[in-house]
């Protein structure tokens, strides 16, 4: 299991407008299940949230996008638009080899740049809310 430091800018990710609540794990008869209650970043306490990129990868010579789900800790719902460019803070990897032999990746960011801005909005412009902080993912290089 490795973990590596990734700058979000210069690998040009891009969101795809989907958040989703990250879930506890609860253990129902026997079976490992996702509860109904939102997980926590352990450190701050803030609820964690999957914000999905899209990104250009190149595999033996050949380019492509993939999307990855990068794990964060915010207050509230990240909003991004379709597409934007997104940036986060102190964005890692961590990848791991599955069962089956292959690569799986666990992407986390401490909080997004520019947490505070809302949807649509140009560089530069605030809407004054405050940031963000911490968290996990899966996928993307």
């Amino acid at each position: 299991m490795s973990n590596y430091a990734v700058d979000s800018k210069r690998a040009g990710l891009r969101s795809t407008g989907i958040v989703n609540e990250v879930r506890e794990w609860e253990e129902r008869d026997g079976k490992r299940r996702p509860s109904e209650m939102q997980a926590r970043d352990e450190a701050t306490g803030m609820p964690l949230w999957q914000v999905e990129v899209v990104y250009k990868q190149t595999t033996f010579g050949r380019e492509s996008m993939t999307t990855g789900v990068v794990e964060l800790g915010c207050p509230h719902r990240p909003v991004l638009a379709e597409f934007a460019p997104v940036e986060f803070v102190d964005l890692t990897v961590e990848v791991r080899v599955n069962k089956a032999g292959g690569l799986s990746e666990m992407w986390r960011a401490d909080r997004l740049v520019d947490e505070g801005k809302a949807a649509g909005q140009a560089p530069g412009q605030s809407n004054g809310s405050a940031s963000g902080s911490s968290g996990q993912g899966s996928k993307a290089a």
